[in-house]
């Protein structure tokens, strides 16, 4: 099976970032979260190329059998999280600990900043779910099963299967992650989008069917696409 392993570290990695997605020169995103990376030592970056014919949950999971920390990050490819963030899992590796980073919008909206806040306040400290655009982390002792092989809603099984163990942390750095679906279908219909599919996942609705429609016309998730390039802010 191909894949892109791209490793940062000096020393034996404490922490693994695994990134589901191919290398993109033109992903800023991902060229900063390379550059951070590369600052810090005991830090590996595992890339899985979103070009296989394989579903996001995985990626996931290959990432997590590539992986060598006892710190575990499962970082959405359109986000960032703030250096110091990326600092305090590398030094707290050794913790048996899993949660996600405080969510944030790279462009100020009121209907981003309440996505956000409900995010992060009740979803994420209230029920206990954290999407992966939080950047989900987890002590590798944590993993007890592979994810089931789906193309949506993966970090909502994660989330269900690490509650199950114990409640998360929501770390008070920040990953900010793209707009671009808000941008590209519109905020209020990208907002309905969203509840609908999280409505058809609880009456367990085809994943398949969910996921085409979540990328129809961006296909972010599935297979590299330069109008992403030319759109990424």
């Amino acid at each position: 099976m191909k894949y892109t392993d791209k490793t940062t570290q000096k020393n034996n990695p404490i922490l693994s970032i695994i990134i589901p997605t191919s290398d993109e020169p033109g992903n800023r995103f991902l060229n900063q979260t390379l550059k951070n990376a590369r600052k810090i030592d005991q830090v590996e970056i595992i890339y899985i190329d979103k070009s296989l014919a394989i579903s996001r949950a995985e990626r996931l999971n290959i990432g997590f059998r590539r992986a060598k920390g006892s710190m575990i990050l499962f970082h959405h490819p359109r986000s960032l999280i703030d250096l110091k963030g990326i600092e305090y899992l590398r030094d707290h590796g050794h913790q048996t600990i899993w949660g996600a980073f405080t969510h944030k919008f790279d462009h100020n909206h009121f209907v981003y900043k309440f996505t956000s806040w409900y995010s992060n306040r009740i979803r994420g400290r209230l029920r206990h779910i954290f999407y992966l655009d939080h950047c989900v982390f987890f002590h590798r002792s944590l993993f007890l099963k592979d994810l089931p092989d789906i193309d949506i809603f993966e970090d909502t099984i994660l989330s269900y299967q690490l509650r199950k163990i114990q409640k998360p942390v929501l770390l008070p750095f920040f990953s900010e992650t793209s707009s671009i679906r808000f941008a590209t279908n519109g905020i209020f219909k990208q907002s309905l989008m969203n509840q609908l599919l999280k409505l058809a996942f609880l009456l367990n609705l085809p994943h398949r069917f969910l996921n085409n429609f979540y990328e129809k016309n961006l296909n972010l998730n599935n297979n590299p696409d330069d109008r992403f390039k030319n759109k990424s802010t």
